[in-house]
């Protein structure tokens, strides 16, 4: 019986968000394509003696050490679904992701989480009991156990896999900052006479356009609010929108709700746009689906 999983849990960026009407249950139905990126938390499981409880360990700080964190809810849930009670297992997380940013940090664990137990408890579940599990956790998770080019309907848990997007370079800046999405929804207000409903004309580049993986940034309807609630996100965008105009990048944009934002390209300027700003850079590039990284 394997004792142990290692895997590398990527970041997310939102190529395009669109927001809708508020449903009966309280969140706001959206439509979204969703793209893993090489960015990654780093997650070890193990088993250990049946009745010690769980433990999570973050030696780098990062995020919270308990119960508050997405993989102790993950392990939960995963141990619910299958009837056994929640213990006997041990959780070290290492975090690169930063948190509050809209990358999907905390969604990329708890998918990780249920992926290693799921593995470890020889797969107990069928894929839409896993499915179910994950949209449980939290609206992402259900996506990053598919990772890749996805589009995301209902409150982000309805997923369709598309083509994967060319693997291209991608730029991330991070303020020093975190945002709450609740209050981001909170004081977003829809457009008028924009419906639940939506045209994938808005979400999707035309098919032509579809090698170009610059060409699926196609804006985010929560941008208006994160830059009037977080003025530092506002500089941000203003001084890289400054250096993206050598007809090379797209960008750059919000991912989720904030305040990290991305573009596609090399941004050879982006460093000193950026200088002075209190802002973590990262450089990386799209990745495709259906892989996590890293598992031995």
């Amino acid at each position: 019986m394997r004792r142990q999983v290692r895997l590398e849990c990527p970041a997310k960026v939102n190529l395009s968000l669109r927001v809708h009407r508020r449903r009966s249950d309280g969140y706001h139905a959206i439509s979204t394509v969703l793209q893993t990126i090489a960015l990654y938390d780093r997650l070890t499981v193990s088993r250990t003696e049946p009745e010690v409880p769980l433990r999570l360990e973050v030696p780098g700080g990062g995020a919270p050490a308990d119960d508050s964190n997405l993989v102790m809810a993950a392990a939960r849930t995963f141990f619910s679904a299958i009837g056994e009670p929640a213990r006997g297992v041990c959780f070290e997380l290492s975090k690169r992701i930063p948190a509050g940013s809209g990358l999907g940090g905390g969604s990329s664990d708890a998918a990780g989480t249920l992926a290693a137990l799921q593995e470890l408890w020889g797969e107990p579940l069928s894929p839409e009991r896993l499915h179910a599990a994950a949209a449980a956790v939290g609206s992402d998770v259900p996506f990053f156990l598919v990772g890749g080019t996805v589009l995301a309907t209902g409150r982000g848990e309805e997923l369709r896999v598309l083509e994967d997007v060319a693997t291209a370079p991608v730029i991330v800046a991070v303020p020093a900052m975190e945002v709450s999405t609740a209050a981001v929804y909170g004081h977003w207000r829809r457009p008028g006479g924009r419906e639940a409903e939506f045209g994938e004309e808005e979400l999707l580049p035309s098919p032509s356009m579809r090698r170009e993986t610059a060409r699926w940034l196609r804006g985010n309807d929560l941008e208006p609010v994160v830059r009037w609630l977080h003025p530092e996100v506002d500089r941000l965008l203003v001084a890289l929108r400054a250096v993206a105009l050598d007809g090379s990048d797209r960008g750059p944009q919000l991912s989720g709700a904030g305040g990290a934002v991305f573009g596609v390209g090399n941004w050879k300027d982006a460093e000193g746009a950026v200088a002075g700003q209190n802002v973590r850079l990262f450089r990386t590039s799209t990745l495709p689906g259906r892989s996590r990284p890293g598992r031995p």
